[in-house]
């Protein structure tokens, strides 16, 4: 079996500012602190899975601007295989404004940028790349329509597919029934079922409603109380570690890379949401999107404690 994870994804640059609290409409917050780091989904995921161990190839759009070279840069860093990044000329790389408060929780707009620029033409050219796959990991802040086709195209390979269902967009019936994993937290399950998901016996209902749309299991995270899973054989909660959080930015991001490696190393689905949720707890303690994400020493510390 491949131990290959392949993420395709978004690649953005990351305007942080540290607020007392976050501004309602039209009002201006003074005193913010000020911090530019690398993001976007795809690219955090990507780090994630390397990080805690993954054998990673990344595939994203970057733009022809300054910061290209510095992001490529840092994922070969974590031994990611870059090979199959692109450089769109005459666009921007995508840019993330994040705003974070003392609690440690965001608002976040995106230019999606170069990531739009990543087309099926581009998915074509990488199929000896997807069929060395294990799993095949996703987001959605690429264009719609090459998203669709990844997942249409993984199904036809017979590749494993783990969605992450972040920023929440509607998928056709037959793309969800192409995914292996589904991974949702409470607001995007919410958006998908079109009813509330506000309480942990809300979740679960909606973990088991969307277990039947999907090929194989589903994951609802729910932030600091855990996540809840749904599988053909079993379902089961599982908490959360308990930490004080500084930044959630890349928790979910992180939380999949790290699930995703976990998977890639046969661990069984409990087994893996834990070095998941571990991962993800000590990404929430640091600032940053990329930088947040733990080691595999740092992730295994938290599963000891």
């Amino acid at each position: 079996m491949s131990k290959k994870i392949v993420v395709i994804g978004s690649s953005n640059i990351d305007l942080i500012m540290q607020v007392e609290r976050l501004p309602i409409p039209g009002e201006t917050i003074m005193g913010g602190v000020f911090h530019q780091t690398f993001g976007g989904k795809g690219a955090n995921q990507a780090v994630g899975a390397a990080r805690s161990g993954g054998d990673v190839t990344f595939v994203s759009c970057l733009g022809d601007d300054s910061f290209a070279d510095a992001i490529i840069e840092s994922f070969k860093e974590d031994g990611i295989n870059t090979k199959h990044i692109l450089t769109k000329e005459k666009v921007a790389t995508g840019t993330a404004l994040i705003m974070i408060d003392q609690a440690g929780e965001n608002c976040i707009t995106v230019a999606p940028g170069a990531n739009y620029e990543l087309l099926p033409e581009h998915i074509d050219a990488i199929d000896s790349v997807l069929k060395e796959a294990s799993f095949l990991l996703l987001q959605c802040e690429i264009h719609p329509a090459t998203l669709s086709y990844i997942i249409d195209k993984a199904w036809e390979l017979g590749i494993k597919t783990i969605l992450n269902l972040a920023p929440a967009r509607d998928l056709l019936p037959e793309q969800l029934a192409k995914l292996h994993l589904l991974i949702v937290n409470e607001s995007e399950a919410a958006f998908l079922l079109k009813s509330p998901v506000e309480n942990i016996e809300q979740a679960q209902a909606a973990a088991h409603q969307l277990a039947t749309q999907v090929a194989d299991s589903v994951i609802v995270t729910l932030g600091a109380k855990g996540a809840y899973a749904v599988t053909p054989s079993e379902n089961f909660m599982l908490e959360a570690f308990k930490v004080k959080a500084v930044d959630t930015t890349a928790a979910g991001d992180v939380f999949c890379g790290a699930l995703t490696t976990a998977l890639v190393e046969e661990m069984s689905l409990k087994e893996a949401i834990r070095f998941a949720s571990a991962a993800s707890a000590v990404a929430v303690t640091r600032l940053g999107a990329q930088d947040s994400a733990p080691t595999r020493a740092e992730i295994e510390a938290m599963l000891n404690q």
